[in-house]
């Protein structure tokens, strides 16, 4: 499913939903899109977030720097 953000308010012709500048809009619908994105009222698509590896906790040590 596509997400794009809201660069300029509307109202969803289809739905009846009002999107304020700053949300997202999702959709499948290639057509709606590309009409929306022409009319000024969406951005480029939101990248999905990507997980961030996690890295394992270092062990501490506690090793005298004598010994």
């Amino acid at each position: 499913m596509g997400k794009y953000l809201v660069t300029s308010a509307f109202i969803d012709r289809f739905t009846r939903v009002l999107y304020k500048k700053g949300q997202v809009y999702e959709t499948n619908d290639t057509k709606r899109i590309e009409e929306l994105r022409t009319g000024g009222f969406l951005g480029e698509e939101v990248a999905p977030p990507t997980k961030a590896k996690e890295k394992p906790a270092k062990k501490e040590t506690t090793k005298d720097a004598n010994q």
